[in-house]
């Protein structure tokens, strides 16, 4: 009985289960890596993205010439899809990992909303009668 006891402990080695484990740090670096080296770039994308968006959507009635430029600018760059360059819509939304036809889509989606006509009745305030309520208070006792 002892012979097989010594045996076994001489088979099991504790050592073999709990070896280092050689691919942990690169797994750990990876999962826990700082982008620190792309942070800029893609918060000035997301500008460009946002500064478009709000043209888009502030100038879309274009009051002015000014106005409608800007809003002819946005409109121009968010729809076009055969320019391939650094900061054009598509790079801009490949690299924030955004859908540009689905953006496109909803911007179009929201023009059309705004453009139709909600309602033929209008809300009509009165106006404030400030004089009258001052020359006409009553106070009781």
């Amino acid at each position: 009985m002892k012979h097989t006891a010594v045996a076994e402990s001489r088979f099991f080695n504790a050592g073999n289960y709990f070896e280092p484990d050689v691919l942990i740090s690169f797994e750990y670096s990876k999962a826990n890596r700082r982008r620190d080296h792309l942070m800029p770039e893609e918060k000035l994308m997301f500008a460009v993205l946002t500064d478009a968006i709000e043209c888009f959507q502030k100038y879309v009635d274009g009051k002015s010439r000014r106005y409608g430029r800007l809003f002819s600018e946005a409109h121009t760059w968010i729809m076009n899809s055969d320019d391939r360059s650094v900061f054009s819509f598509e790079f801009v939304c490949e690299a924030l990992q955004l859908d540009p036809s689905y953006l496109r889509m909803g911007l179009n989606r929201w023009r059309a909303d705004r453009t139709t006509p909600q309602s033929s009745h209008k809300r009509i305030r009165e106006p404030l009668r400030y004089q009258y309520r001052l020359r006409n208070s009553r106070i009781s006792v």
